[in-house]
């Protein structure tokens, strides 16, 4: 484990399972491989362009699949299923996702 990603476990309280990642700040965040983990979420597009302009060109109830970065930053928005797997199949990433 690297330094930073040891300081921020074992110094966090440990009150719950997901406690420790509430007391990382974002450099340590970015340490734990925010180029390497994407979050996929399904969203509409109206909700979708309050923080994602692009997504305003679809139809505000059509239902996206939205990847994100571990650190926030949008991957990719897509309109099936399918184009999801077929990018995170040609990418190098793992898979979480967010309730």
């Amino acid at each position: 484990m690297k330094p930073i990603e040891k300081t921020a476990f074992t110094d966090a309280h440990l009150g719950g399972s997901a406690e420790p990642l509430k007391t990382l700040t974002a450099a340590q965040f970015a340490a734990l491989g925010a180029g390497d983990i994407v979050f996929w979420k399904k969203m509409v597009a109206g909700d979708l362009a309050e923080f994602i302009p692009q997504a305003a060109m679809a139809p505000a109830e059509q239902e996206l699949e939205l990847l994100m970065s571990a650190d926030g930053a949008p991957v990719l928005i897509a309109d099936s299923r399918e184009a999801i797997m077929d990018w995170i199949d040609g990418h190098e990433v793992r898979l979480a996702t967010l309730h």
